[in-house]
């Protein structure tokens, strides 16, 4: 009899062990399952961090501060002024000038002074870009043209080259509706220089 209660003593102990185990199995199972949903959330924080898009710094240049780019030149917007006709500033008794024939649009001419600090001579339509942003949402190519002897005549950019240290005066002209003149909502000129974008308010 003793024996006998000594076994079935020895059976609730060993069925009470593996309860245990089991419990103790039971309960590792969420950490593991925590631990891969842990390194999913990490995996998906990544991936957001990589489909958000880049946003590029832009930088302002005012009317008549000079920007440096180091080693490579010297930018200041001289002006902004429209108009239906783009003539030199000094004309002579024969000159090169840029009318618009469109109906009911005008030239809106952005002049910039580029002195280079380049060691060598560069074509001069390759130092500066210039886009017209009005209304925060419509944007204007421009097309470019170069002073020639001192103000009195225009030639073309693409077969001018700015010399080391010297300065040549360009002007960027983008053909525009006249409500842009006149209307006063925002207008501004994108500027790129080196791969890097600066801002003039125009209004």
């Amino acid at each position: 009899m003793k024996k006998l209660s000594l076994l079935l003593l020895v059976s609730i102990l060993l069925v009470a062990c593996g309860q245990s185990d089991k419990n103790s199995s039971s309960d590792n199972s969420p950490k593991e399952s925590d631990g891969k949903n842990l390194e999913e959330e990490v995996k998906s924080s990544e991936n957001k961090e990589e489909n958000e898009p880049e946003v590029e710094e832009v930088m302002t240049i005012t009317k008549g501060n000079a920007l440096v780019i180091d080693d490579y030149a010297e930018i200041t917007i001289n002006n902004n002024v429209f108009g239906k006709q783009i003539s030199p500033p000094n004309p002579s008794s024969m000159y090169t000038y840029y009318k618009n024939e469109e109906e009911g649009e005008v030239y809106l001419d952005t002049s910039i002074s580029v002195k280079s600090l380049l060691t060598t001579g560069q074509s001069s339509d390759e130092f500066v870009d210039v886009k017209i942003i009005y209304d925060e949402k419509y944007e204007y190519k421009t097309f470019s043209t170069i002073e020639d002897r001192g103000g009195e005549d225009f030639t073309f950019t693409n077969i001018t080259s700015i010399e080391p240290l010297k300065t040549g005066t360009l002007h960027f002209l983008a053909s525009v509706p006249e409500q842009v003149e006149k209307d006063g909502k925002p207008l501004k000129a994108i500027i790129t220089v080196k791969g890097q974008t600066y801002e003039q308010i125009i209004r």
